[in-house]
Order: C-alpha cells, then sequence, then structure tokens
C-alpha cells in the first residue's frame, strides 16, 4: 500500500479528463507530472459543456441513460471540491437542457423524446415557440418549439479548465510543456528525451 501512495504518475493529455486525474492523484499522495505542450486548450477548450444525458437520451439506451445519470448526479460534488481547491469557480451551471424544434420534423422528435423520458420517470416540460423565447430571447423566430429538461446541468468548459490547471498546480502536479510521441510500460517517449514512471495514463 506504501508503494502504491507514492507512485510516480505521468498523465498525457491536460485536457478536462487529463487535468482532473492529475489533480485527484496529486492529492492523493503521488507524484505527478503532466505531459502537454498547451495544457488546458485542444478540444476541451473548444467543448460545448454539455452535461445533458437526460436531453440526449433515446429509447432503446436505457443502460446508457442510466450511467449518464449516476455521473451527472456525481457532478455539483465534484464541482464544489474543485471550487474549494482552486479558489475558482467550477463553471457549473444548473439551469437545465433547453431542446429546441424549428420544423414538424424537430417537433416529432421532441414529441417523442419527451414522450420517452416520461415513461423513464423524468421531469420534462412541453413549450411553444414562444414559451422557448421567453425563456431564451436570443432564438429566434424560426424556432417552434422546444422541452424544457430541469435534470440536466452544464459547465462552463473554459472556467472548469482554468480551476482544474489551478487545483493541480497546487496539488503539486508538475508540469512538462512538451508533446508525446509515445507510451510505452513505465516510459512516456518525448521529442527528445523520455519520462520514466510507475503508471502511463494517456487521456485527452
Amino acid at each position: 500500500m506504501s508503494e502504491l501512495r507514492t507512485a510516480h504518475v505521468v498523465v498525457v493529455g491536460g485536457g478536462v479528463i487529463g487535468l482532473s486525474v492529475a489533480w485527484r492523484a496529486a492529492a492523493a499522495g503521488h507524484r505527478v507530472q503532466l505531459v502537454d505542450p498547451e495544457p488546458a486548450s485542444g478540444a476541451s477548450f473548444v467543448a460545448g459543456g454539455m452535461l445533458a444525458p437526460i436531453a440526449e437520451a433515446w429509447p432503446g439506451e436505457e443502460e446508457l441513460l442510466e450511467l449518464g445519470s449516476t455521473s451527472l448526479e456525481r457532478w455539483p460534488g465534484f464541482a464544489d471540491e474543485l471550487s474549494r481547491a482552486s479558489g475558482l469557480p467550477s463553471g457549473l451551471r444548473r439551469e437545465g437542457t433547453l431542446v429546441v424544434g424549428v420544423d414538424s420534423a424537430d417537433r416529432a422528435e421532441l414529441d417523442e423524446l419527451a414522450g420517452y423520458l416520461s415513461r423513464q420517470g423524468r421531469s420534462v416540460t412541453r413549450l411553444s415557440g414562444r414559451e422557448v423565447r421567453r425563456l431564451e430571447p436570443s432564438l429566434g423566430p424560426a424556432v417552434r418549439g422546444g422541452l424544457e429538461v430541469p435534470g440536466d446541468l452544464a459547465v462552463d468548459n473554459r472556467s472548469a479548465l482554468a480551476a482544474l490547471r489551478a487545483a493541480a498546480t497546487a496539488a503539486g502536479v508538475e508540469f512538462v510543456a512538451a508533446p508525446a510521441r509515445a507510451v510505452r510500460a513505465g516510459v512516456v517517449e518525448l521529442e527528445d528525451s523520455t519520462v520514466d514512471c510507475d503508471v502511463a495514463a494517456p487521456l485527452a
């Protein structure tokens, strides 16, 4: 057990997942290095920040809905811990999801989704185009209807990335500003050197 607590961990990739793993590993007492030429950038920086397994559910994907919902339930606690560890806002938003449609085909899909969510015991409210625009005034007149799904969350991904980087830094993560060429058991190959470690985790 003592060997596990003092492991040297190298995380390759400084997106949301990589930064989260590095922060948690360092906070647990490991020596952690994160390899990324530009951490807190890339796909995570331009992502939509949707935490919406309920609004994205579909008939036949009940197991995926359950898995996503379980993950969703853990986000507020994770966000609170992140804010405390970083001293920065986590970016979590709790307003729910608004799903909109602009034509009859969209309305048919929304009706199917609303019916499915209701059968699964999920809260959902059908809205007219006027009601949707009252909730979100920036939507144009082409929007003919929508659904309000209060159970979903969202996150300002750039705020989350800033908080994750600050939390990782505070926990003692060492940032290695270099691209990784390959990851093998116990070794991360950089362009002109290698990093030896106990655990190498390639993550986005």
